[in-house]
This record gives C-alpha cells, sequence and structure tokens, in this order.
C-alpha cells in the first residue's frame, strides 16, 4: 500500500502515544481528531467553544494543505463536542468552512469530556484527491 504520514507540530508527542496526525493512502486522506492543543499540547481557549472551533478549523486546514488540498475535498466530518447547544451558534461558521459546497457527511456526537480540560471540540476529517 501506498502510504505517506504526516506528523504536525507534536511529532514526539504522537509517537509517544501511538498515532499520527494525518495518513495519506492512494487519494484519501485520513486525519485524526484534532482539538484546540497548542505547541506545547496545552488546550487553547479553555471553555470557549467558537475560539477552539476557529482553531481546529486552521490546523485542519494546514494539514490538508500539507497534500495540496482543501475543504472542497472533504467527504466526512466527524465532531465531537461536550456541548451541542454551545455548539448551535457556531454552526455558521462550520458551514463557512465548506462555502456554497460541496458539503461533506457529517456526524455530531455530544461527549462527556475530551482528551484534555477545558477542550470542548475535536474534529476529524477524510478527504479524497479530485
Amino acid at each position: 500500500m501506498d502510504r505517506e504520514d504526516h506528523f504536525n507540530m507534536w511529532s514526539e508527542t504522537q509517537h509517544a502515544l501511538g498515532y499520527t496526525q494525518g495518513i495519506k493512502a492512494g487519494p484519501t486522506v485520513y486525519l485524526s481528531g484534532t482539538a484546540a492543543l497548542d505547541e506545547k499540547f496545552q488546550t487553547v481557549a479553555p471553555g470557549d467553544l467558537g475560539a477552539q472551533m476557529r482553531y481546529v478549523y486552521e490546523r485542519i486546514a494546514e494539514s490538508l494543505a500539507h497534500w495540496g488540498l482543501d475543504f472542497r475535498h472533504v467527504v466526512r466530518e466527524n465532531m465531537y463536542v461536550t456541548s451541542i447547544d454551545e455548539l448551535l451558534p457556531h454552526m455558521a461558521y462550520r458551514k463557512g468552512m465548506y462555502g456554497d459546497g460541496p458539503f461533506p457527511t457529517s456526524t455530531t456526537v455530544e461527549v462527556q469530556k475530551l482528551f484534555a480540560p477545558g477542550l470542548m471540540i475535536e474534529i476529524e476529517v477524510t478527504a479524497v484527491e479530485a
């Protein structure tokens, strides 16, 4: 299988925890769940879902760009949030990432907590080269 791994700003942490931020296998890119964690693996904007969402989409855009892709290539999006009620006011921002489409398949799940204290959102995507 033709496979290329992508480690972003936390390559040592990713190796220690046993995961990679992204994998390209053939024309398909699989991105791990992306959360609002900075270079030191600390939570960005604890408790602020809107700020975390913006940060997460910026990191996803960077990972997609590594392979010359953007949000037009995303075919699947899974979103994990600690509060659906707090997510709803920010859905227009999410939609804006995809412009007028094409839109991905999408699943949103409310969870009790995420990886680090203060995290409110984690998003994973799959993208396919045109």
